[in-house]
């Protein structure tokens, strides 16, 4: 127990995440994908305020609760993988693993919406512009979903080969960071193509 405690705070009582070099390192990385989602959230702004009919003529506007459902999953997902770091720093490995099963179902989850919204939007990436930002926007949102759940994936096969392993800890914070980073994300899309 006093070892898994050493293991997950530092001497200081902070997380270990690293050096300060991949410390930094993964906010550079963060913050120029922060650049891509913001782009294309002001590219999406920018075409409504010029287009006199959005969606236009012919294109079905997208179901509200369809993206709140799926935003909801999201956010849920984003609180079971903070209660998981809690149980972590607990040295409750055993909870700490199934709350990060349960982030991870939650994203698989999210990613099943994304694939029903795809395939019941009425609408194809060629309908136009609002087809276009639609898929593009929740196209590019879903692959990193898609990496972040592969990142917690490999997170919990660590944890559960050796619950006490030091690498697996540490890594925890990083891959939180991620995720958390994509759900975040995932609220301006959100704002942008289901409110506006």
């Amino acid at each position: 127990m006093a070892m898994q405690n050493r293991v997950i705070r530092s001497s200081n009582g902070r997380e270990p995440g690293g050096t300060g070099n991949s410390r930094f390192a993964l906010f550079i990385f963060l913050g120029s994908y922060a650049l891509v989602f913001v782009t294309l959230a002001i590219v999406v702004i920018n075409l409504r305020r010029v287009s006199f009919d959005w969606p236009p003529a012919g294109v079905p506007p997208l179901a509200l609760w369809k993206g709140a459902l799926v935003t909801l999953i999201l956010l849920v997902s984003s609180l079971t993988l903070h209660v998981t770091l809690h149980a972590a720093r607990q040295g409750n490995q055993p909870r700490a693993q199934r709350l990060l099963l349960v982030t991870v179902l939650l994203g698989l989850l999210f990613l099943v919406g994304q694939i029903y919204q795809f395939a019941t939007a009425g609408m194809t990436i060629q309908s136009g512009a609002y087809g276009a930002v639609f898929f593009t926007m929740a196209g590019f949102h879903a692959v990193h979903i898609i990496i972040g759940l592969a990142l917690l994936v490999r997170l919990l096969n660590d944890l559960r080969r050796a619950p006490d392993s030091a690498a697996a800890l540490s890594a925890t914070p990083a891959a939180a960071t991620v995720w958390h980073f994509l759900d975040l994300m995932w609220l301006p899309f959100f704002i942008v193509l289901y409110l506006l």
